[in-house]
């Protein structure tokens, strides 16, 4: 293994240091423009190679102290170390160079939506026994090895102190090296707790684990076998799983999608309803359980919620009846597979696309295809997890004669690389 000395002149897309030197290009984690650092050259990546800091020879004037004691260790934040003038502006600068890939230098994009720390409320956890011992948190950076949480910036309080409990009670049904996933989300009436992983349990094992999260005060606690698979109610407190969208109570499906963080969700939900103020007639695809079709028809208007989660769109339509939202309607479909056709597009006056990491390609060039011949509602909103793949769709709306009228990117995931991104397009 090689090594390589020299000064970090940038942060690449991933938030590792940018060394180049010798015509050679090297990305090492932990690092900030300005660092002069010694590193171990690793394997190839992408146009150059992976490094592993060494020695930091002297400091940049961007680096910090991390303040969490798991820095370098928890794989969870890895920007802990830069200033926060210069993360900022590189997050915002993620869309940016994004977009201009695409060719779409031209677009205004916003300002940073910060989040604020301690906020998460939903997590998912890697959960091993070592002898007599249960190691809860997350895998180290660049290793399967698990980083046994005992503090976190990130994670809303009561999810922290949740933690000792959980190892206890998960402690009896792990034999020794036995590792399971715990997906865990706060809700306003308590934790959410699912357990996925082959779990050995004889009957008398899944009463004791079931009393354990009664006494532990779950809302809930559910298992299954693996990601594909159906989960399995093990317990459930007086009142399930709930949270708010806007002022409507919902319901949430075991391991059902919820962003991150209420701070996140409400920043979005804010321009979204801002933005489609005039419309009348609004599909939400890929809404889940309804974060913002509920809000959208609380303030009248007629909503239609698609989403291929059948669970989800179940509690969404529950909570939308309980409501009395009569004007929202709740469909389980495949957009993939099955993307609103140019006869249903052109009965919209608006669309919220609120599409997975890989994006709404299916879907876009549909609305595409149906805006050429004028078929196709004047106004999207768009939200994104993922620069690549959103400048991908953005290119395929602008071509089809949609202005991309502003993108914002939104903070949900402090310290890390990830970016949220909300944009509006109009014709």
């Amino acid at each position: 293994m090689r090594d390589v000395e020299g000064v970090i002149e940038r942060m690449g897309g991933q938030g590792h240091g940018v060394l180049s030197k010798d015509g050679e290009r090297f990305y090492v984690p932990f690092t900030v423009p300005g660092d002069r650092i010694a590193a171990k050259v690793g394997e190839p990546r992408g146009d150059g190679f992976a490094a592993q800091l060494s020695v930091l020879e002297a400091p940049g004037p961007e680096r910090v102290d991390a303040p969490c004691g798991h820095f370098q260790t928890c794989g969870g934040c890895s920007l802990q170390h830069w200033a926060e003038t210069p993360y900022r502006a590189w997050k915002r600068d993620k869309l940016s160079a994004a977009l201009t890939r695409r060719e779409l230098a031209d677009v205004p994009v916003g300002d940073l939506v910060a989040v604020p720390d301690r906020t998460r409320r939903r997590a998912e956890f890697i959960t091993r026994r070592v002898k007599d011992k249960v190691l809860l948190g997350f895998h180290e950076a660049q290793s399967r090895k698990v980083v046994d949480l005992t503090e976190c910036l990130v994670l809303r309080p009561e999810l922290l102190a949740l933690l000792p409990q959980l190892r206890s009670m998960m402690f009896p049904v792990l034999g020794d090296g036995w590792a399971v996933d715990l997906k865990v989300t706060w809700t306003e009436t308590g934790a959410d707790v699912l357990i996925t992983g082959k779990l050995k349990m004889r009957v008398q094992e899944r009463i004791e684990l079931s009393k354990a999260a009664k006494a532990t005060g779950l809302a809930r606690l559910s298992l299954r076998f693996d990601e594909r698979g159906d989960p399995e109610l093990l317990y459930q407190g007086e009142a399930a799983p709930r949270v708010r969208f806007g002022n409507v109570p919902v319901t949430l499906a075991p391991g059902g999608f919820l962003q991150a963080t209420a701070e996140a969700e409400q920043a979005m939900a804010d321009l979204a309803l801002d933005a489609l103020q005039d419309a009348k007639r609004v599909a939400d695809l890929f809404s889940g359980c309804g974060a913002f079709a509920l809000r959208l028809a609380a303030v009248g208007k007629t909503v239609w919620a698609v989403d291929a989660d059948r669970p989800a769109i179940a509690m969404l339509g529950a909570a939308a009846k309980t409501a009395g939202l009569s004007r929202l309607t709740a469909t389980a479909r495949d957009l993939e597979r099955q993307p609103l056709s140019r006869a249903e597009l052109k009965k919209l006056d608006a669309i919220l696309l609120d599409p997975p990491r890989a994006g709404a390609k299916a879907q876009v060039q549909q609305i595409a295809e149906a805006a050429k011949l004028g078929e196709a509602p004047g106004l999207i909103v768009m939200l994104s997890c993922d620069p690549s793949s959103f400048s991908r769709d953005a290119r395929g709306l602008v071509d089809a004669g949609y202005r991309l009228e502003k993108a914002v990117p939104i903070d949900q995931f402090r310290w890390s690389p990830h970016l949220e991104i909300f944009s509006i397009f109009r014709r």
